[in-house]
């Protein structure tokens, strides 16, 4: 680790770990105390992987031709930045349980992949891959909310039905308002997802002159197709508001997340 950005991304690192500890500990001990800390702490890490971020591409020499390593460095970025959005705007405290360990998670599958060369991409083709990978990081970020919307809308739903409430989920907002956050992001989510299809399409004609980026999306697409349906049946019909697209929902989240670490690529 010679240069600054790794102390960067390792400072960030242990501040999203111990985030996402209290909000563990908030969770079993039920003290709340520390509550306030947990997104401030978040907040902090947040800084400092941008400046990461700024301090890799200066060593670079520039943008660098994003590799997997770099990409789910900004996966993890945006992925804060939603959440810190749910705590202060939605008054969603409990996101940091369901998002904080997935952030660690794949910052620790960061750790584990090697450095590659640097490769700077110049002209059309860094423009391709530009209009490819941004709308992806925007759109997985949006994603992360309403993943964890959906975990909360039918954790909500169980404890309603057995009428034994988890202590977790007392202070939260109502189903319907779940519901409708889950539905909001969703919809950003799936308008980014659709970009990245397009762009990825034409990067891959431009670059090998076909399409068999077809076989190396399979998980890209199943979630678009997921995606779709549940926009479709709540714009259309409207016979699946609630747990089937919660449910679908979290599947095409976990698609593109196998997508983002290269599962079957």
């Amino acid at each position: 680790m010679e240069h600054a950005s790794g102390w960067f991304f390792l400072a960030t690192g242990c501040l999203y770990t111990v985030a996402m500890l209290l909000s563990v500990w908030v969770l079993a001990s039920r003290r709340r105390e520390v509550v306030a800390w947990i997104p401030r702490l978040a907040a902090v890490g947040l800084v400092l992987h941008f400046i990461a971020l700024v301090a890799l591409t200066i060593e670079e020499g520039g943008v660098p031709n994003l590799a997997l390593k770099d990409i789910l460095l900004l996966v993890t970025f945006a992925a804060i930045s939603v959440y810190l959005l749910a705590h202060f705007k939605f008054r969603l405290e409990v996101m940091g349980i369901i998002i904080l360990p997935l952030v660690v998670a794949l910052m620790g599958v960061t750790a584990l992949i090697p450095d590659e060369p640097s490769r700077v991409t110049a002209g059309w083709q860094m423009s391709l891959r530009a209009v490819h990978i941004v709308p992806a990081v925007l759109g997985v970020g949006f994603l992360f909310l309403t993943f964890g919307t959906s975990i909360i809308y039918l954790i909500q739903e169980k404890g309603l039905k057995t009428h034994r409430p988890s202590r977790l989920f007392q202070s939260l907002p109502s189903l319907e308002r779940c519901d409708r956050i889950s539905y909001l992001s969703l919809g950003w989510g799936f308008a980014f997802l659709t970009l990245v299809v397009f762009t990825g399409a034409l990067t891959n004609r431009y670059a090998h002159g076909d399409f068999s980026w077809i076989a190396r999306e399979k998980w890209a697409l199943l979630a678009w197709v997921l995606f779709a349906v549940v926009i479709y049946d709540r714009v259309f019909a409207g016979r699946w508001r609630g747990r089937l697209s919660a449910y679908l929902s979290i599947i095409g989240f976990v698609a593109i997340i196998l997508r983002m670490i290269g599962v079957g690529a």
